[in-house]
Order: structure tokens, then C-alpha cells, then sequence
């Protein structure tokens, strides 16, 4: 990368990261004061509606008036040479969450209330369609925007995954009580790096199959499918936690065993992505003797 596209990269990326989480402080300011009172619990107020376009409101305004482009957008589907990568990102989320939610259940954790199944496929059904439009406002910017512009830098991958992975974790943190109904004052101290950390799994995984697809639509499929199938089952009360528990098997990013899962397929996924690489590296060095 030439030095001056270098530095402009760095520094829209600071700008990009103090913009959106500054936005994102603002709006959870702004959120109580915006939702009329006697209001249905949930509703979200502007606060929410600034939180959810910040990110993609501050992304096309580095593409558009900071110098970015639109080259490294990745809008292309790419799905020749790519179905393993969009296979994982269809199933991903489906595997991880039935496997939290199966040995929480095994463990004593959760229990499982079959009589609202109806209510989980309507609940499903529904998510599915609001998460599509959610996504594109998150995924095309955390992985159409920020991950691509860490990996540019050529820094240690597991720092660039490390890093979306913070900033992403931190844009989340002014609305924890709004989102995990859950969490009490006393719960954040363990709650908040649990976060951060499952943040920083699930953008190993992201960025993994962003960077061997070159392509974000499988991200926003991937996010899609997770939100739906979580808040799903919350929202149905298909799944019902024991006090103490829903940090070790939650379906969503804080869980433990989501946590664990995640690394380990990030890690293969890296590994796999990396000996495909060497691969292609050895078949044109040979074809070029």
C-alpha cells in the first residue's frame, strides 16, 4: 500500500471509530427522552434509530468525502470458488446456537418450553425479515467498511479481528439493558468483557470469511440468520434461563460456550483460508518455472 493511501486509511479509521461510538454514547443519551411516556416496553425512540445508522451513515461519508472509494466494498456475492465460505456463514449461527442451547439445557441452565413453539416460528419468521434490513445497516459497515480498511494495514490478523471486534463491542455497550433484559448494575463487571471477548470471537469468524470471499453479503447473511434465531427464541420464551446462567449459555455473543465455539471455528476457518492461500501461491510458482 503506497504510504499516503496508508496514512489516509489510518486516520479515517480513527475517525470512523470515534464518530460511530461517540453517536452511539449520544444516542443511548438521547433514547429516554425520546420514547413518549406509557410507551410499550421496546419501543425504541431516536436514540435507537441514530445508534443503528451511525455506523453506515459515517461509512459512506469516508467512502464518499474522505477518500475511501468503494473498491474494497465487497457488494459482489462472489460465489464462484466461495460455496464452503457461504455454506459456513448459512449454518454457522444455526450450529452454535442449538449447541448452547442444547447443553445448557443437558446442564440444568435453560429450560425448553415446546408448547411456544408456534409462537418461535411466527417469531422467527418476522426476525428474519427485520434482521435483512437491520444488517445492512451493521454489517455494511463493520465488515464492509472496517474490517477491510485493518486488513489493508497488513498489522497481525488476530489484532485487526481484535480490533473490529473491540470497536463493534464498545458501539453495543450504551444499550446492554435494552438489548440483554437480563443484565442488573452488579452483573456488568463480568458482563462487559464477556462481550467484548465474544465480539472479538465471532469477528475472527467475519472477518475470516470476508477476507477469503472478498465479498460482505455473506457477513450480513451470517449476522442476518443469527439475529433471527436468538432473538427468536428469546422473544417466544422457547428458552427460559435459571438465574446465573445466561452468561455461560446465552445464544448471543456473551455466551461462554457461543464464545469457545466461535474461536475454535474462527481458528479453523483461518487455517483453512491460509492453506488455500499457500496452495495458490505454490500452483503460480510452479506454472511460472
Amino acid at each position: 500500500m503506497h504510504t499516503q493511501t496508508k496514512e489516509r486509511t489510518k486516520r479515517n479509521v480513527v475517525i470512523f471509530a470515534v464518530l460511530v461510538l461517540g453517536l452511539a454514547v449520544l444516542a443511548g443519551a438521547i433514547e429516554p427522552l425520546t420514547v413518549p411516556p406509557g410507551a410499550e416496553p421496546g419501543r425504541p425512540g431516536l436514540g435507537q434509530l441514530l445508534w443503528i445508522m451511525a455506523p453506515l451513515g459515517v461509512m459512506l461519508l469516508l467512502r464518499i468525502l474522505g477518500g475511501d472509494g468503494w473498491a474494497d466494498f465487497g457488494l459482489r456475492p462472489n460465489f464462484k470458488g466461495n460455496r464452503f465460505w457461504w455454506l459456513v456463514s448459512v449454518l454457522i449461527f444455526p450450529v452454535v446456537i442449538s449447541i448452547s442451547v442444547l447443553l445448557g439445557a443437558l446442564l440444568g441452565g435453560l429450560a425448553l418450553n415446546v408448547n411456544m413453539f408456534s409462537a418461535l416460528v411466527a417469531a422467527l419468521s418476522a426476525g428474519l425479515i427485520s434482521a435483512l434490513i437491520k444488517n445492512v445497516f451493521e454489517e455494511f459497515a463493520w465488515r464492509g467498511y472496517l474490517a477491510p480498511k485493518l486488513y489493508s494495514l497488513n498489522m497481525n490478523i488476530w489484532l485487526s479481528h481484535a480490533m473490529v471486534g473491540m470497536i463493534w463491542g464498545a458501539w453495543h455497550l450504551p444499550f446492554v439493558y435494552l438489548f440483554w433484559p437480563y443484565l442488573t448494575p452488579d452483573m456488568l463487571w463480568y458482563f462487559v468483557p464477556l462481550l467484548w471477548v465474544g465480539t472479538f470471537s465471532q469477528s475472527v469468524v467475519y472477518g475470516e470469511i470476508r477476507l477469503a470471499t472478498a465479498s460482505v453479503l455473506p457477513a450480513w447473511a451470517m449476522h442476518t440468520i443469527g439475529n433471527a434465531i436468538g432473538n427468536a427464541l428469546l422473544l417466544s420464551s422457547f428458552i427460559q434461563f435459571n438465574p446465573g446462567w445466561e452468561p455461560l449459555v446465552s445464544p448471543g455473543a456473551e455466551g461462554v460456550v457461543s464464545i469457545v465455539l466461535m474461536f475454535a471455528i474462527g481458528y479453523w476457518l483461518h487455517q483453512r483460508r491460509k492453506n488455500i492461500e499457500r496452495l495458490r501461491s505454490n500452483i503460480l510458482t510452479i506454472a511460472r518455472s
